[in-house]
């Protein structure tokens, strides 16, 4: 039978139940509001142990099992800087959550985790940003936990994310008129000598991301089509190789146009003179290789782009912030959120829209102000 107790202005459950080697084991679970809320967990798993559901998969520590989860659903399949992140997360709860049990966790303790992790004593804030992606990561594993059975209770539900407000939206991206001195200045001058020049006017007409254009071969793209194949990504933190794309949503074919087909069969031409006038080799058969015969850098692509926007009086922004131009400069032409979300390989839509909420609010008003025009005149 369960054991129900109240400790301070919360209740605790204990269910005891014996494991595959008879043994006997208990099941906790503490945080609850009302008796009423307690009893309806330790009905729940009483059930559950009576139908041989093991109840011990619950008990086990939250550091393990995150660890566990992660190499399991997701080292297999992200990229490398992807698994650095989760790498840090992994950091992060084997710093704050050593020592608890997966079942014990409750809702209190894990919004205090969050308060602390977003204000530190004695150190810098972290950004909203940061404290979102860790909550996101953490969050996956917890409602995991629950589909296969493991916790009946989400810890993470309806806690709250804080943390150093992020920069504001429009320092990131270049307004329309802003883009297209962009495009005129990166055409001008197309060159294997300034590689990373080319790469920026393809970041801005495709919307990809550094490491993908930075990986691209001369078989991913197709002049008769008039595509370019995301299939891949270049290794920007070993800088030897390729590695896999940010996720499987990030394999994608962009449609690109006329003129950027064009440029691409040119500078191709150009490149093969130089690299035999040179002697250089391209084994991997990248596009944007140089003619030192390297890859581009993010360093130094930044270093270029920065010097380029100087030159024609835009604001400055990061080599990330062409992908974020190329999809705001898509929402403010009206097309479909979907349609962008599918271009920049995002993992889902809600991704796009947390990510360009500030630029579909805008399109929303004026979308508002044509809805009222038109039913008033219907």
């Amino acid at each position: 039978m369960a054991s129900i107790t109240k400790r301070g202005k919360t209740w605790f459950v204990r269910v005891s139940f014996y494991d595959a080697n008879n043994e006997r084991q208990f099941a906790n679970q503490g945080g609850f509001k009302t008796k009423k809320e307690a009893q309806m967990w330790a009905n729940k798993n009483e059930v559950q142990k009576d139908n041989g559901v093991n109840l011990a998969a619950g008990n086990q520590n939250f550091v393990d099992y995150f660890v566990n989860w992660y190499k399991t659903y997701k080292e297999p399949v992200l990229s490398d800087s992807s698994k650095l992140r989760y790498r840090y997360t992994i950091s992060i709860v084997m710093q704050y959550f050593t020592g608890r049990k997966l079942n014990q966790i409750t809702r209190a303790e894990y919004q205090k985790f969050l308060n602390d992790y977003a204000h530190p004593v004695g150190k810098k804030e972290k950004s909203i940003n940061s404290s979102e992606k860790v909550n996101t990561q953490i969050k996956a594993s917890v409602r995991d936990a629950i589909e296969d059975g493991l916790i009946t209770r989400d810890f993470t539900a309806k806690t709250t994310i804080t943390g150093r407000p992020e920069k504001s939206k429009d320092m990131k991206y270049l307004d329309a008129a802003d883009a297209s001195e962009l495009t005129k200045a990166l055409e001008a001058d197309i060159s294997v000598e300034h590689a990373t020049k080319f790469m920026a006017l393809v970041a801005l007409q495709t919307g990809a991301r550094f490491s993908e254009i930075a990986g691209l071969t001369w078989d991913n793209f197709s002049y008769e089509m008039k595509t370019i194949r995301i299939e891949k990504a270049w290794d920007t933190i070993n800088k030897n190789g390729f590695t896999t794309t940010k996720n499987e949503q990030s394999k994608r074919v962009i449609k690109i146009t006329d003129r950027l087909a064009e440029q691409l069969r040119n500078y191709r031409k150009l490149q093969l003179l130089k690299f035999s006038d040179l002697g250089i080799e391209n084994p991997f058969n990248l596009i944007f290789l140089n003619q030192y015969g390297k890859v581009g850098d993010s360093t130094g692509a930044n270093k270029t782009l920065h010097s380029v926007l100087r030159a024609i009086g835009a604001k400055d922004i990061s080599f990330h912030g062409l992908r974020h131009t190329h999809a705001s400069y898509l929402i403010y032409k009206g097309v479909s959120i979907y349609y962008i979300s599918s271009r920049l390989g995002h993992s889902n839509y809600s991704t796009t829209i947390r990510v360009y909420s500030h630029m579909l609010k805008e399109m929303e008003k004026k979308e508002t102000t044509k809805a009222l025009a038109a039913l008033a005149v219907m």
